[in-house]
């Protein structure tokens, strides 16, 4: 086999510009306090044969108003040949008007990987617009979401998705990103799961 072929197999079998998100997230809301506490599990992978990670996010939080709440999430993420954590802090702002919903979420992550010593900031912003179309169960969305520490841009991600609502606590979600990074090429994801909120 000549080297360029060696070259091309390489470059073939590490393409990480498409994959896939599958989800699931429960949501619990207590009834006798402004709280509610979420399971996240995720699955991500690079042209739906390998591996890019798999996290479990615990999450409890605080609905300060009816349009603000606050939340604190731990992750455990296996990624390839190690595991990292997270600490995962978010405040968010939803307005309403008919059947429009706009909201506005900032997250900070504090990420640690100890097997391979490293560790990273990140603040993630994000702009979602919503639309729940007239007697049926669908919900279109537009998202963006950047990525920054200090004054560094690290990426972006550009959501087109949509929900439909299989029941009052049972809810399908499916989108489309445009994952943009500072100093690789751009990814592709397809992303579906469901959401149960109690």
């Amino acid at each position: 086999m000549s080297s360029f072929q060696v070259l091309s197999a390489q470059e073939k079998e590490e393409d990480n510009t498409f994959g896939g998100w599958e989800f699931i997230e429960a949501t619990y809301n207590f009834k006798k306090a402004p709280l509610f506490a979420t399971v996240y599990f995720e699955h991500d992978n690079y042209q739906y044969q390998r591996l890019e990670c798999w996290y479990l996010r615990t999450m409890v939080g605080w609905k300060i108003t009816d349009w603000l709440k606050a939340d604190v999430a731990y992750d455990f993420m296996q990624e390839p040949g190690f595991i990292t954590h997270r600490a995962v802090f978010d405040l968010q702002g939803t307005l309403k008007q008919g059947n429009l919903k706009v909201s506005v979420r900032e997250r900070y992550i504090h990420t640690w990987s100890p097997e391979i010593h490293e560790q990273s900031n990140v603040l993630r912003s994000r702009l979602k617009v919503q639309y729940s179309i007239p007697n049926t169960k669908f919900s279109p969305y537009l998202a963006a979401e950047v990525f920054t520490w200090g004054t560094q841009w690290k990426k972006t991600r550009h959501y087109v998705a949509c929900t439909y609502d299989f029941t009052d606590f049972m809810q399908l979600e499916w989108y489309y990103l445009y994952y943009a990074f500072n100093g690789k090429p751009a990814e592709h994801v397809l992303g579906i799961g469901l959401n149960f909120d109690f």
